[in-house]
C-alpha cells in the first residue's frame, strides 16, 4: 500500500510545480507584450497568474529569484534539446546536427520573451548573471565532451576541445538570442543552415584532411 505521506509530498511537489510554471508564464506574456522586467511590480505578475500577492512570496522569494528560476528553466530545456547532437557527436551525421541546431533555434523562438528577461534581469542583479554562467558553463562542458567522444572516434580536427566548445557555445546562443528571438520565423531555417555549415566545418575532418 503506497504510503500516504510520501502521496501528500508527491501532491505538494506537484502544486508547487505547477504554480511555478503559472507565475513563469504570466511573466513571459507580460515580457512579450512589451513590458519590461525592472519594472514589473510583483502585483502586476501576481495579477496575470490569478494569483495573489502573498501567495507569490510563498513560492518565490523575490523577483530575482524568479529569474534565476527562468535561466534554469530555458537553459535546461536548450540543454535537453542539445543532447540530439552531443550523443552523436562520434557519427560524424551532418543530419543530427542540424536537427539539434532546429530544435536549438525553435527554444529561442518558442521561449524568445524568456530569454530577453534574463538578459535584463542579468544586467543587474549578479545572482541572475552567476545563474546565466553556471548554467550556461554545463552546456560547454558537454560540449566538449562531445568534441573530444569525436576526435577519439577519430572523426573530428585537432580542435582544442575547451575553447572551441565555449566559441561554438556563445556563438549559437548569440544567434538565438540576436537573429531569431524577435526576427521573422520564415529565416529560421536558413539560420540553421548556417550555423550546422559553421559547426560542422569547424569540427570534423573533411576528404582533405
Amino acid at each position: 500500500m503506497p504510503s500516504v505521506t510520501r502521496s501528500d509530498r508527491s501532491s505538494r511537489r506537484d502544486r508547487r510545480e505547477a504554480m511555478e510554471r503559472r507565475v513563469l508564464a504570466a511573466t513571459e506574456q507580460l515580457i512579450q507584450e512589451g513590458a519590461g522586467f525592472t519594472e514589473l511590480s510583483v502585483e502586476k505578475l501576481a495579477a496575470v497568474a490569478g494569483i495573489s500577492r502573498s501567495t507569490f512570496y510563498v513560492h518565490f522569494e523575490d523577483k530575482s529569484d524568479l529569474a534565476r528560476r527562468m535561466t534554469k528553466t530555458v537553459l535546461a530545456e536548450l540543454e535537453t534539446v542539445s543532447r540530439e547532437w552531443w550523443s552523436t557527436a562520434d557519427s560524424a551525421d551532418r543530419e543530427h546536427l542540424q536537427t539539434a541546431l532546429t530544435s536549438i533555434i525553435d527554444v529561442y523562438r518558442r521561449r524568445g520573451a524568456a530569454f530577453t528577461m534574463v538578459v535584463e534581469a542579468a544586467a543587474y542583479d549578479a545572482s541572475v548573471a552567476e545563474e546565466v554562467r553556471s548554467q550556461m558553463q554545463s552546456i560547454i562542458e558537454a560540449t566538449r565532451k562531445a568534441i573530444e567522444l569525436g576526435q577519439a572516434a577519430g572523426v573530428m580536427r585537432a580542435v582544442e576541445p575547451a575553447e572551441t566548445a565555449a566559441v561554438l557555445t556563445w556563438m549559437v546562443e548569440r544567434a538565438g538570442y540576436q537573429l531569431v528571438r524577435m526576427s521573422d520565423p520564415d529565416g529560421d531555417a536558413k539560420i540553421v543552415s548556417v550555423l550546422t555549415d559553421v559547426i560542422f566545418s569547424t569540427l570534423y575532418r573533411l576528404d582533405s584532411d
